[in-house]
């Protein structure tokens, strides 16, 4: 019975010794669980303003590849073939861009607005992204440029 006291006593100084020292791991632990729940919400964050901005270029292409008149069109190939010019597609560009954005506050800019072949019209835009917290680990924002290509076909 002595015998089974002293193990008992052993065995409470042990865990008395040790007492608090799980506490750092746990707040080391929370520390790395929070940086990396943060850095995923920021990454989430960059991914939907992507998404937002491609989703916008793609309007802003569609409407400027329809900025031809009737009598643009042409009859080649036993086709009917729309010719775009330059500045039509620009300017319908710009248009677009600015109904689309006049909502938001940040700034959207358009960069080129062009048709390579005369059928399609090519878009490229940039905004700007910063993440939902300002902290050291993540940069305090980043341009984002997306692009953009729309074609009209009759038939």
């Amino acid at each position: 019975m002595i015998g089974m006291r002293v193990r008992a006593r052993a065995g409470l100084r042990w865990t008395r010794g040790e007492r608090g020292s799980v506490l750092p791991l746990i707040l080391v632990f929370l520390m790395i669980g929070l940086a990396a729940a943060y850095v995923l919400v920021a990454a989430t964050s960059l991914s939907i303003e992507r998404k937002r901005l491609l989703t916008i270029a793609d309007a802003v292409a569609l409407s400027a590849s329809e900025s031809f008149s009737a009598a643009d069109v042409v009859f080649s190939d036993g086709e009917l073939q729309p010719v775009l010019s330059q500045t039509r597609v620009e300017d319908r560009a710009l248009a677009t861009l600015e109904d689309l954005s006049a909502a938001r506050t940040d700034s959207i800019t358009l960069d080129s607005a062009t048709s390579p072949d005369g059928v399609t019209a090519h878009i490229v835009i940039t905004g700007a992204w910063s993440p939902p917290l300002a902290h050291a680990l993540l940069p305090t924002g980043l341009r984002i440029t997306v692009s953009s290509d729309a074609r009209v076909v009759l038939s």
